[in-house]
């Protein structure tokens, strides 16, 4: 991912594009001594000297740069040779120019101190220093081989003792300068991998969030979400470039309510989406209004759940000793209660006063055993079970049990040969639970109320589940969010306990149970199961 994120080329292919400039610019400079040699245009003074040698020189300068051009090309793996013939062949070259064309005064000399520029970047230190004390020599065997030949003094010493220091000094700053690049890029290229590595942790950290992220552009398309949002939002097939009113109509709702009033507070949304209920928050990235938006989901349901255990805990000790303490003297009066109703001499009003007396009583005795069955640690033995058997067997005893009619309990299954792995018992007692409460809460259906149980594997994230359905009277808006509430019933006869105690078995079990409204009327309760 550093690689990806900014290329920083090595020492070797850095030092070999160098020599590539290097030799292409002395082929180029041999080049234009040939074309001012042969032509005749350029300086005056080059070559005024000595024409024939001058021509020479530069031809066969010439071509040694381009052999030294062509050999570069291949790996010889002997950079630092390369560097240092071709540093002595342009002393040498510059040097017979120098004489040639007037001496120091023509200011060849300088041609030097670019080949040392560009060869102190490819050589070690004490190799740069060596360039320069040859190129320095150079100029003056020059100056001496001059004054020799024309029988004068050297001339113009200072002009080259400027010159030579030069070189000394070129040669310690292009090395100086080589290195300090090269440390800069293994910085850069050091710096790049920390990058890498913290957006790589960061991704990480954030994909494996419980809480959802997704981020949005300016437009509300999504750039990004992690592992749990895509679940929050019921795993849509295609995510990052499309709108969040496509993957979630609620979600952009609830997205652009908090654009007219913007607030940190967290929002609870209900999705129809298989009933998931959602906290979410969001927050704007950057201070204007084309930032993009960042989006924080929360299982609401776990929050509600630790909210209420913090509020049932403290409860709990005390209901059920109160339910303890209630239920011996609630034995007694039930018993002399039929008593009573065996006595002969009870007749009319009194009998019916006995009646409901006992009644009530029973109605009491249920609220206790489910007080304390609640207080009670439920173990779970889960077994894998083949679900085509096991829902023919619970669908005979449910119309067994609530004095239904074979075509009013159906299943289907897909595929048929589904397993699962679950508690049979506590499985059992939910789906008597829903059964029970949709024949209850439907009276006025009577023979046309039809309970259908389908279960199988999810064909897009091969989950299990397990679906109650009925075809009743779909239950109010206001109050799905109460269902699973302890004590909660819209029953005057009901207790409140009944989806409460479902929900229990189901968090046993590692099952999610959610309430799903039928577009075409009735209910629906959604058993997920882990992934097998």
């Amino acid at each position: 991912m550093a690689d990806r994120l900014i290329v920083v080329p090595d020492a070797y292919s850095r030092h070999k594009r160098l020599m590539h400039l290097y030799f292409t610019y002395r082929v180029m400079l041999a080049m234009g001594f040939v074309v001012f040699a042969a032509i005749g245009i350029g300086p005056s003074f080059l070559g005024t000297a000595a024409p024939k040698l001058h021509i020479i020189t530069v031809l066969v300068y010439l071509v040694l740069t381009m052999a030294s051009l062509g050999l570069s090309f291949f790996n010889l793996e002997a950079m630092e040779l390369e560097y240092s013939f071709a540093i002595l062949v342009d002393s040498a070259v510059i040097g017979i120019l120098l004489y040639t064309s007037g001496g120091p005064q023509s200011g060849l000399g300088i041609l030097l101190g670019i080949s040392i520029a560009f060869g102190a970047q490819g050589m070690p230190s004490r190799t740069a220093m060596l360039s320069a004390a040859i190129a320095t020599a150079a100029i003056f065997i020059e100056s001496w081989v001059a004054s020799v030949i024309n029988g004068t003094p050297i001339r113009h010493f200072s002009l080259l003792s400027m010159l030579g220091i030069s070189y000394f000094i070129l040669a310690y700053l292009s090395r100086e300068l080589s290195t300090r690049t090269l440390l800069s890029e293994r910085l850069v290229k050091q710096q790049g991998k920390d990058i890498a590595d913290l957006t790589e942790l960061n991704e990480q950290v954030i994909h494996h969030m419980q809480t959802g992220v997704v981020i949005l552009d300016a437009k509300n398309r999504i750039k990004m979400l992690n592992d749990a949002a895509w679940q929050f939002l019921n795993r849509p097939i295609s995510t990052v470039g499309h709108t969040m009113r496509q993957i979630s109509p609620e979600l952009e709702k609830a997205l652009q309510d908090w654009k007219k009033q913007p607030s940190s507070r967290r929002r609870h949304l209900h999705t129809q989406a298989e009933g998931n209920d959602l906290m979410v928050k969001f927050q704007r990235l950057g201070e204007t209004e084309e930032a993009g938006t960042l989006v924080f989901l929360d299982d609401a349901s776990r929050a509600a759940e630790a909210a209420q255990q913090l509020k049932l805990a403290s409860l709990g000790t005390l209901v059920a000793s109160i339910a303890h303490e209630i239920r011996n003297p609630l034995g007694a009066i039930g018993h002399a209660s039929q008593l009573l109703q065996e006595s002969g001499e009870l007749q009319g009003t009194d009998r019916r006063m006995a009646e409901i007396i006992d009644q009530n009583t029973n109605r009491l005795n249920d609220v206790i055993e489910n007080i304390l069955s609640l207080s009670r640690q439920r173990s779970v033995n889960p077994e894998h079970i083949r679900l085509e058997l096991w829902l023919a067997k619970l669908s005979k005893e449910l119309a067994r049990n609530h004095m239904l009619q074979d075509n009013q309990i159906v299943y289907y299954l897909s595929p048929r040969e589904t397993s699962l792995t679950f508690d049979p018992q506590q499985l059992s007692q939910v789906i008597n639970s829903l059964v029970d409460n949709a024949v209850k809460h439907q009276p006025e259906k009577g023979e046309q109320l039809v309970i259908t149980i389908t279960g199988g594997l999810d064909n897009t994230t091969r989950d299990g589940y397990i679906e109650v359905i009925d075809n009743g009277n779909s239950i109010p808006s206001d109050i799905i969010d109460k269902l699973f509430d302890p004590f909660f019933t819209t029953s005057n006869e009901g207790t409140g306990l009944g989806l409460y105690v479902v929900k229990e078995l189901c968090d046993a079990n590692n099952i999610r149970i959610s309430y799903i409204p039928v577009s075409a009327g009735g209910n629906c309760f959604k058993l997920k199961f882990p992934r097998q």
